[in-house]
């Protein structure tokens, strides 16, 4: 390919990236008014508080008991709910630990929580694991027996019943990190969704006000919106790109 072929594909892909990067930052802008838009309703709704809610409540279940003990440990009781829900994930999540660590602790003080928690528990040797832990906890602070065969009970039944607590440990913490991975993704997904239908219908009604009203078709206006709310929450990162291609031209 000659010269002047090469500087003329150039110029015209010069100019298309520039009528591509045009839209980009439209669309860029919108999605930036639509994110501003979208956190002030959520830190005005309290979204954040209503939904981390509901999915702790479906992960816990209708017990009223179990959702009693879960926020007598998380929260410090039922005042204490709204100040646990109303927080990102990762501080929930981190609240949610700490009670499932004092649960498991003292089954016999939240035996509620503590059976939702070991739930379907593995059973090695002639015991579950929830049951030989919660049966040997109490005995934890007791003295340990003198010299002879009580003594060496003792100690077996001990052994075997750490294991088992360590076992229950690892299994409740890959539930916690399970509710954790479902919680973040279903809360991106959201966020995502009304982006991309607040930047649609931003773009809707924007249209006429670009075009004079009347002058777009009310079903090319509602394509376009369409398209426009689905590329909005991303266009910055078109920008930037056709953004360096100009800069390195």
């Amino acid at each position: 390919m000659d010269g002047p072929a090469l500087a003329a594909l150039a110029k015209a892909l010069e100019g298309f990236a520039g009528r591509i990067l045009d839209y980009a930052l439209v669309l860029a802008a919108i999605g930036t008014v639509t994110m501003a838009l979208l956190e002030l309703l959520k830190a005005v709704g309290r979204a954040r508080y209503v939904f981390n809610r509901r999915m702790v409540e479906r992960w816990l279940g209708a017990d009223p008991a179990v959702r009693r003990e879960f926020l007598d440990l998380a929260a410090g009781g039922a005042a204490g709910a709204q100040a646990l829900y109303d927080q990102p994930g990762e501080k929930l999540l981190g609240q949610m630990q700490a009670a499932v660590n004092v649960a498991l602790d003292f089954p016999g003080v939240f035996p509620a929580y503590y059976g939702f928690l070991t739930a379907g528990a593995p059973t090695v040797g002639a015991e579950a694991d929830d049951q030989r832990w919660k049966r040997f906890a109490p005995r934890i602070v007791e003295p340990v027996p003198p010299e002879g065969a009580s003594r060496e009970q003792f100690e077996a039944d001990s052994r075997q019943s750490s294991q088992a607590r360590a076992r229950l440990g690892h299994l409740v913490t890959r539930r916690l990190d399970v509710f954790q991975t479902r919680l973040e993704y279903t809360w991106a997904r959201l966020n995502q969704a009304v982006a991309v239908v607040g930047g649609g219908l931003l773009l809707y009604y924007l249209l006429p006000v670009a075009g004079g009203a009347g002058e777009v078709p009310w079903t090319t206006r509602l394509a376009l919106a369409v398209v426009g709310g689905l590329v909005a929450p991303f266009a910055k990162d078109v920008v930037n790109a056709l953004t360096g291609l100009r800069v390195r031209r």
